[in-house]
């Protein structure tokens, strides 16, 4: 027969068990990032927008027409290629609409180098389909560095296992501008700029747990 003092016995050890193994397996598992507003310089909402004004001469466009955007990212650091996600706006900018739909099908690192040195940090495929017809593929591109002065861990490009900050274009940078006149000019691409905030909620396997261990002796005293 289960006791208070048995009960509780196993439920240290099994949540002391846990959380030993949590912190292990963090990077080994896919991560499921919250996509939407933030709060670090930047990063007011995360954005999908119209690449139409350079900033200074780094070959990024900043925000043309917008439109803020919500959904979810989930990368699985171990194989890339399983990166998922789907992100929605209620903003038209540039399509014609703004019924619109951005899916993520895949992504790579390290694979493009930037025109002054860089290797992307992260590139995501993905597929833009609208209620206009509009249904177009390609890859967001996230340069390996440092826009936010050295403070890094506070703003992009950085992704861990808590949070991302992304600022990127869909298209390579590897002259600059010119990429996005080529893009658009002879590719007729869409020159697209993409600015991600996420964060993974916190896990409530710890509160399941112990919700079920408890429940678990409860149904056995009783029984008892």
């Amino acid at each position: 027969m289960y006791t208070n003092k048995t009960l509780l016995s196993s439920l240290a050890g099994s949540l002391l068990s846990l959380s030993l193994l949590l912190p292990a397996t963090a990077n080994a598992i896919p991560l499921t990032y919250k996509i939407g507003a933030g709060n670090a310089p930047g990063f007011s909402g995360s954005w999908l927008h119209a690449a139409t004004h350079e900033m200074r001469d780094s070959g990024f466009f900043t925000n043309g027409d917008a439109t803020r955007m919500n959904g979810f990212l989930t990368i699985d650091r171990d194989n890339l290629q399983n990166t998922t996600g789907r992100i929605s706006g209620s903003g038209d900018f540039g399509l014609g609409t703004s019924n619109w739909q951005l899916t993520f099908t895949g992504a790579s690192a390290g694979n493009n180098r930037f025109f002054w040195g860089e290797k992307d940090l992260l590139t995501l495929d993905y597929q833009l389909t609208a209620s206009n017809g509009h249904n177009s593929q390609g890859q967001f591109f996230f340069a390996d560095r440092d826009y936010n002065g050295g403070q890094r861990n506070d703003g992009p490009n950085y992704i861990n296992h808590n949070i991302m900050y992304l600022w990127g274009n869909n298209w390579m940078n590897t002259q600059g501008y010119a990429d996005r006149d080529y893009f658009v000019n002879q590719q007729g691409g869409t020159a697209l700029g993409l600015d991600l905030y996420g964060t993974v909620p916190e896990p409530g396997i710890l509160a399941l747990l112990a919700t079920g261990l408890f429940a678990v002796g409860f149904t056995r005293r009783r029984r008892s």
